[in-house]
Protein backbone atom coordinates (compact mmCIF):
# COMPACT_ATOMS: atom_id res chain seq x y z
CA UNK A 1 0.00 0.00 0.00
CA UNK A 2 2.83 2.19 0.75
CA UNK A 3 4.62 1.24 -2.55
CA UNK A 4 1.85 2.25 -4.43
CA UNK A 5 1.73 5.66 -2.77
CA UNK A 6 5.09 6.69 -3.81
CA UNK A 7 4.96 5.53 -7.21
CA UNK A 8 1.55 7.70 -7.90
CA UNK A 9 1.83 10.00 -10.85
CA UNK A 10 0.17 13.37 -10.44
CA UNK A 11 -2.87 14.12 -10.84
CA UNK A 12 -3.96 16.50 -13.87
CA UNK A 13 -4.67 19.52 -11.75
CA UNK A 14 -1.60 19.29 -9.69
CA UNK A 15 0.68 19.14 -13.41
CA UNK A 16 -1.90 22.39 -14.26
CA UNK A 17 -0.65 24.40 -10.92
CA UNK A 18 2.99 23.50 -11.14
CA UNK A 19 3.06 24.77 -14.81
CA UNK A 20 1.13 28.12 -14.29
CA UNK A 21 3.67 28.95 -11.00
CA UNK A 22 6.69 28.19 -13.92
CA UNK A 23 5.02 30.63 -15.99
CA UNK A 24 4.12 33.04 -13.86
CA UNK A 25 8.03 33.04 -12.73
CA UNK A 26 8.89 33.22 -16.31
CA UNK A 27 6.72 36.37 -16.97
CA UNK A 28 8.34 38.28 -13.81
CA UNK A 29 11.88 37.55 -14.87
CA UNK A 30 11.24 38.95 -18.49
CA UNK A 31 9.55 42.04 -17.37
CA UNK A 32 12.61 42.61 -14.84
CA UNK A 33 15.12 41.90 -17.83
CA UNK A 34 12.70 44.52 -19.66
CA UNK A 35 12.64 47.25 -17.19
CA UNK A 36 16.14 46.87 -16.74
CA UNK A 37 16.98 47.64 -20.47
CA UNK A 38 14.39 50.48 -20.69
CA UNK A 39 16.80 52.20 -17.42
CA UNK A 40 19.51 52.03 -19.81
CA UNK A 41 17.92 53.47 -22.93
CA UNK A 42 16.10 56.53 -21.18
CA UNK A 43 17.89 59.58 -20.29
CA UNK A 44 18.06 60.16 -16.43
CA UNK A 45 16.40 62.35 -14.51
CA UNK A 46 17.99 64.87 -12.61
CA UNK A 47 17.05 66.81 -9.50
CA UNK A 48 17.91 70.79 -9.95
CA UNK A 49 20.66 70.12 -6.92
CA UNK A 50 22.32 66.82 -8.58
CA UNK A 51 21.83 69.30 -11.81
CA UNK A 52 23.93 71.97 -10.19
CA UNK A 53 26.47 69.77 -8.64
CA UNK A 54 27.27 67.88 -12.11
CA UNK A 55 27.56 71.80 -14.10
CA UNK A 56 30.11 72.62 -10.92
CA UNK A 57 32.27 69.57 -11.66
CA UNK A 58 32.53 69.56 -15.15
CA UNK A 59 33.58 73.56 -14.82
CA UNK A 60 36.21 72.50 -12.65
CA UNK A 61 37.46 69.98 -14.80
CA UNK A 62 37.11 71.77 -18.12
CA UNK A 63 40.35 73.29 -19.32
CA UNK A 64 40.68 77.30 -19.77
CA UNK A 65 41.84 78.23 -23.13
CA UNK A 66 44.70 80.39 -23.37
CA UNK A 67 45.07 83.60 -25.61
CA UNK A 68 48.28 83.18 -27.55
CA UNK A 69 51.06 85.76 -26.58
CA UNK A 70 53.66 86.24 -29.47
CA UNK A 71 56.93 87.00 -28.16
CA UNK A 72 58.85 90.39 -28.97
CA UNK A 73 62.73 91.94 -29.22
CA UNK A 74 63.62 94.18 -25.55
CA UNK A 75 63.27 97.78 -25.89
CA UNK A 76 66.25 99.95 -26.75
CA UNK A 77 66.78 101.17 -23.52
CA UNK A 78 66.62 97.95 -22.01
CA UNK A 79 68.94 96.61 -23.94
CA UNK A 80 71.30 99.26 -23.21
CA UNK A 81 70.60 99.69 -19.53
CA UNK A 82 71.56 95.74 -19.97
CA UNK A 83 75.08 96.32 -21.32
CA UNK A 84 78.53 96.85 -19.45
CA UNK A 85 80.59 99.61 -20.06
CA UNK A 86 82.78 97.72 -22.50
CA UNK A 87 79.83 96.77 -24.62
CA UNK A 88 77.91 99.86 -24.79
CA UNK A 89 81.36 101.51 -25.81
CA UNK A 90 81.84 98.71 -28.34
CA UNK A 91 78.18 99.06 -29.49
CA UNK A 92 78.35 102.82 -29.66
CA UNK A 93 82.00 102.95 -32.23
CA UNK A 94 79.84 100.25 -34.22
CA UNK A 95 77.25 102.74 -34.87
CA UNK A 96 79.09 105.53 -35.45
CA UNK A 97 80.75 103.80 -37.93
CA UNK A 98 77.60 102.16 -39.97
CA UNK A 99 76.26 106.10 -39.84
CA UNK A 100 79.17 108.51 -39.51
CA UNK A 101 76.84 111.60 -39.79
CA UNK A 102 75.57 110.95 -35.89
CA UNK A 103 79.24 111.31 -35.13
CA UNK A 104 79.14 115.24 -34.45
CA UNK A 105 75.82 115.07 -32.37
CA UNK A 106 77.52 112.41 -30.48
CA UNK A 107 80.84 115.00 -29.52
CA UNK A 108 77.77 117.64 -28.81
CA UNK A 109 75.98 115.80 -26.80
CA UNK A 110 78.24 113.51 -24.96
CA UNK A 111 78.87 115.09 -21.66
CA UNK A 112 83.02 116.88 -21.23
CA UNK A 113 84.70 113.65 -18.91
CA UNK A 114 86.27 115.23 -15.75
CA UNK A 115 89.20 114.97 -14.48
CA UNK A 116 89.05 112.07 -12.45
CA UNK A 117 87.69 110.15 -15.36
CA UNK A 118 90.69 110.91 -17.27
CA UNK A 119 92.88 109.88 -14.83
CA UNK A 120 91.50 106.59 -14.76
CA UNK A 121 91.31 105.72 -18.28
CA UNK A 122 95.23 107.13 -18.79
CA UNK A 123 95.81 104.85 -16.01
CA UNK A 124 93.88 102.03 -17.49
CA UNK A 125 96.02 101.90 -20.61
CA UNK A 126 99.23 102.10 -18.90
CA UNK A 127 98.16 99.52 -16.78
CA UNK A 128 97.89 97.14 -20.02
CA UNK A 129 100.73 97.69 -20.90
CA UNK A 130 102.80 96.62 -17.41
CA UNK A 131 100.48 93.69 -17.74
CA UNK A 132 101.80 92.39 -21.23
CA UNK A 133 105.20 92.57 -20.18
CA UNK A 134 106.76 88.99 -20.38
CA UNK A 135 107.97 87.71 -17.12
CA UNK A 136 111.10 85.43 -18.39
CA UNK A 137 112.77 88.35 -20.11
CA UNK A 138 114.00 91.30 -19.60
CA UNK A 139 111.63 94.21 -20.11
CA UNK A 140 113.51 96.80 -21.58
CA UNK A 141 114.47 94.51 -24.42
CA UNK A 142 113.19 94.62 -28.21
CA UNK A 143 111.17 91.29 -27.28
CA UNK A 144 109.74 93.12 -24.41
CA UNK A 145 108.91 96.01 -26.78
CA UNK A 146 107.05 94.13 -29.68
CA UNK A 147 105.13 92.23 -27.40
CA UNK A 148 103.58 95.64 -25.58
CA UNK A 149 103.81 97.54 -28.89
CA UNK A 150 99.91 97.60 -29.45
CA UNK A 151 98.94 98.54 -26.08
CA UNK A 152 101.72 101.14 -25.94
CA UNK A 153 100.43 102.86 -29.56
CA UNK A 154 96.67 102.42 -27.37
CA UNK A 155 98.39 104.73 -24.57
CA UNK A 156 100.12 106.75 -26.39
CA UNK A 157 97.37 107.92 -29.05
CA UNK A 158 94.90 108.07 -25.77
CA UNK A 159 97.23 110.73 -24.12
CA UNK A 160 97.65 112.82 -27.22
CA UNK A 161 93.64 112.96 -27.83
CA UNK A 162 93.68 114.41 -24.50
CA UNK A 163 96.42 116.52 -24.70
CA UNK A 164 95.32 118.39 -27.77
CA UNK A 165 91.71 118.72 -25.68
CA UNK A 166 93.33 120.27 -23.36
CA UNK A 167 94.58 123.32 -25.61
CA UNK A 168 92.65 126.65 -25.87
CA UNK A 169 89.97 127.22 -26.37
CA UNK A 170 88.92 123.86 -25.39
CA UNK A 171 89.87 123.26 -21.54
CA UNK A 172 88.86 126.73 -20.13
CA UNK A 173 90.21 125.70 -16.40
CA UNK A 174 94.53 126.01 -16.16
CA UNK A 175 94.04 124.13 -12.68
CA UNK A 176 92.73 120.71 -14.36
CA UNK A 177 94.75 121.14 -17.70
CA UNK A 178 98.04 120.86 -15.05
CA UNK A 179 97.01 119.10 -12.98
CA UNK A 180 96.29 116.17 -16.04
CA UNK A 181 99.45 117.21 -17.55
CA UNK A 182 101.24 116.51 -14.83
CA UNK A 183 99.67 112.82 -14.64
CA UNK A 184 100.23 112.15 -18.29
CA UNK A 185 104.17 113.07 -18.26
CA UNK A 186 104.58 110.85 -14.64
CA UNK A 187 102.48 107.46 -16.41
CA UNK A 188 105.45 108.33 -19.37
CA UNK A 189 107.75 108.52 -16.70
CA UNK A 190 106.76 104.71 -15.25
CA UNK A 191 106.65 103.37 -18.88
CA UNK A 192 109.75 100.61 -19.38
CA UNK A 193 112.53 102.59 -20.70
CA UNK A 194 112.47 100.18 -23.88
CA UNK A 195 116.00 100.51 -25.94
CA UNK A 196 114.42 100.00 -28.72
CA UNK A 197 114.88 103.27 -31.05
CA UNK A 198 111.68 103.25 -32.34
CA UNK A 199 110.18 103.77 -28.97
CA UNK A 200 113.08 106.01 -27.77
CA UNK A 201 112.12 108.31 -30.60
CA UNK A 202 108.37 108.06 -29.81
CA UNK A 203 108.78 108.65 -26.05
CA UNK A 204 110.98 111.73 -26.84
CA UNK A 205 108.23 113.35 -28.92
CA UNK A 206 105.69 112.53 -26.44
CA UNK A 207 107.87 114.57 -23.79
CA UNK A 208 108.35 117.46 -26.29
CA UNK A 209 104.62 117.47 -27.13
CA UNK A 210 103.48 117.68 -23.82
CA UNK A 211 105.80 120.30 -22.54
CA UNK A 212 105.04 122.70 -25.59
CA UNK A 213 101.33 122.39 -25.43
CA UNK A 214 101.96 122.84 -21.71
CA UNK A 215 103.91 126.16 -22.17
CA UNK A 216 100.85 127.29 -25.03
CA UNK A 217 98.39 126.57 -21.86
CA UNK A 218 100.15 128.60 -19.26
CA UNK A 219 101.01 131.41 -21.83
CA UNK A 220 96.72 131.70 -22.79
CA UNK A 221 95.94 131.78 -19.22
CA UNK A 222 98.41 134.24 -18.51
CA UNK A 223 96.37 137.23 -20.42
CA UNK A 224 98.85 140.19 -19.68
CA UNK A 225 98.41 142.06 -22.61
CA UNK A 226 99.13 145.72 -22.83
CA UNK A 227 96.34 148.56 -24.20
CA UNK A 228 97.68 149.15 -27.70
CA UNK A 229 97.90 152.50 -27.34
CA UNK A 230 98.84 155.36 -24.54
CA UNK A 231 95.93 156.98 -25.68
CA UNK A 232 93.44 154.05 -25.10
CA UNK A 233 91.52 153.30 -21.83
CA UNK A 234 94.03 152.14 -19.43
CA UNK A 235 91.19 150.73 -17.29
CA UNK A 236 91.11 147.67 -19.50
CA UNK A 237 94.62 146.79 -17.86
CA UNK A 238 92.54 146.14 -14.62
CA UNK A 239 90.83 142.50 -15.80
CA UNK A 240 94.30 141.49 -17.00
CA UNK A 241 95.79 142.53 -13.90
CA UNK A 242 93.45 140.24 -12.22
CA UNK A 243 93.56 137.13 -14.78
CA UNK A 244 97.72 137.60 -13.93
CA UNK A 245 97.03 137.28 -10.64
CA UNK A 246 94.85 133.94 -10.68
CA UNK A 247 97.06 132.72 -12.73
CA UNK A 248 100.21 133.13 -10.20
CA UNK A 249 97.86 131.44 -7.79
CA UNK A 250 97.10 128.79 -9.37
CA UNK A 251 100.96 127.71 -10.21
CA UNK A 252 101.99 128.81 -6.46
CA UNK A 253 98.83 126.55 -5.09
CA UNK A 254 99.61 123.55 -7.31
CA UNK A 255 103.61 124.32 -6.91
CA UNK A 256 103.81 123.76 -10.57
CA UNK A 257 107.68 124.90 -10.45
CA UNK A 258 108.86 122.16 -8.35
CA UNK A 259 106.54 119.70 -10.56
CA UNK A 260 108.00 120.94 -13.78
CA UNK A 261 111.50 121.15 -12.77
CA UNK A 262 110.71 117.12 -11.49
CA UNK A 263 109.67 115.86 -15.11
CA UNK A 264 112.76 117.94 -16.85
CA UNK A 265 114.92 115.82 -14.42
CA UNK A 266 113.37 112.50 -14.95
CA UNK A 267 112.44 113.10 -18.87
CA UNK A 268 116.48 114.12 -19.56
CA UNK A 269 116.03 118.31 -19.83
CA UNK A 270 112.95 117.75 -22.43
CA UNK A 271 110.70 120.30 -20.20
CA UNK A 272 113.85 122.72 -20.22
CA UNK A 273 111.44 125.61 -21.96
CA UNK A 274 108.76 125.09 -19.66
CA UNK A 275 110.91 125.10 -16.69
CA UNK A 276 112.72 128.82 -17.73
CA UNK A 277 108.78 130.04 -18.54
CA UNK A 278 107.53 129.18 -15.07
CA UNK A 279 110.47 130.22 -12.91
CA UNK A 280 110.52 133.52 -14.98
CA UNK A 281 107.64 134.70 -14.36
CA UNK A 282 107.31 133.88 -10.62
CA UNK A 283 110.54 135.71 -10.58
CA UNK A 284 109.10 138.80 -12.16
CA UNK A 285 105.87 138.71 -9.82
CA UNK A 286 107.80 138.58 -7.08
CA UNK A 287 109.25 141.68 -8.12
CA UNK A 288 106.02 143.42 -8.44
CA UNK A 289 105.18 141.74 -5.14
CA UNK A 290 108.65 143.67 -4.06
CA UNK A 291 107.36 146.88 -4.92
CA UNK A 292 103.45 146.92 -3.02
CA UNK A 293 105.91 147.37 0.47
CA UNK A 294 103.38 150.24 1.85
CA UNK A 295 100.25 148.04 0.79
CA UNK A 296 101.60 145.15 2.20
CA UNK A 297 101.91 141.22 -0.29
CA UNK A 298 99.70 140.94 -2.86
CA UNK A 299 100.15 137.38 -2.14
CA UNK A 300 99.23 137.08 0.97
CA UNK A 301 95.97 135.79 0.46
CA UNK A 302 96.53 132.94 -1.23
CA UNK A 303 95.34 129.00 0.01
CA UNK A 304 97.17 126.30 -0.09
CA UNK A 305 95.46 123.43 -1.79
CA UNK A 306 96.88 120.08 -1.48
CA UNK A 307 96.75 118.23 -4.93
CA UNK A 308 98.61 115.76 -4.06
CA UNK A 309 96.07 113.46 -4.25
CA UNK A 310 95.90 113.92 -8.26
CA UNK A 311 99.62 112.96 -8.44
CA UNK A 312 100.97 109.70 -9.46
CA UNK A 313 104.50 109.50 -7.94
CA UNK A 314 107.32 109.41 -10.49
CA UNK A 315 109.96 106.40 -11.06
CA UNK A 316 111.49 104.84 -13.99
CA UNK A 317 112.08 101.27 -15.10
CA UNK A 318 116.27 100.84 -16.00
Amino acid sequence: MATDMSMRKPSHSEDMLQQSHTSRMAMKAMNRKRRNQEDETMPQRHTPSQMARKHSAVNRFKRTKTPTISGQSLPVNRLIEVLDHASLSALLQTVMIHHPEIVQTVSKLAPKPSVNDTIELIKQKANAVKANLPYRCDIESDYSYIRVKAHLTEFLGCISDFVLDLLPPMESSLQNACIIFDMITTMIHELPNFTNKEFQYTKNMAYEQIANSWLTVLNHHKCTEEPESAGEDTSAAGPNIEKSIEWLKTIEEMHLLEQVEKHNELSGTKFNSLVEFVRSELDSFAQINNSFSNTGSIFQDFITVDYSGFSIPARTSH
